[in-house]
């Protein structure tokens, strides 16, 4: 078992970071910044490679861990960009588009 996660476990790593770093690049409205995309990848793809490995099956191949890695950790960025507001969207006025409010 620890040999299998010593396997698995560079593969959730690498798809937190991709996802982070993705989901940075892709869109800078609503988030809260590089370090936090990078963290909440990070922390959706360890938890969710960890709830499939433990639940549904734990032969599960490094490209197979690595695409629910990722899908784990857009998951956790998505859920974080849609539940929690950023903190540059309550300062220009609570959620309005920042280029249509004067500051």
């Amino acid at each position: 078992m620890f040999e299998h996660i010593v396997q698995m476990g560079p593969m959730l790593v690498l798809a937190g970071l991709i996802a982070g770093w993705v989901a940075e690049a892709a869109s800078r409205a609503g988030g809260y910044g590089f370090i936090f995309d990078m963290v909440f990848g990070l922390v959706g793809s360890v938890v969710g490679g960890a709830i499939v490995w433990v639940f549904i099956s734990s032969d599960i191949g490094m490209p197979a861990m690595l695409v629910i890695g990722c899908v784990g950790a857009a998951l956790a960025i998505t859920a974080q960009r849609r539940l929690w507001r950023s903190a540059l969207l309550e300062a220009w006025g609570g959620g309005t588009n920042p280029s249509t409010v004067s500051p």
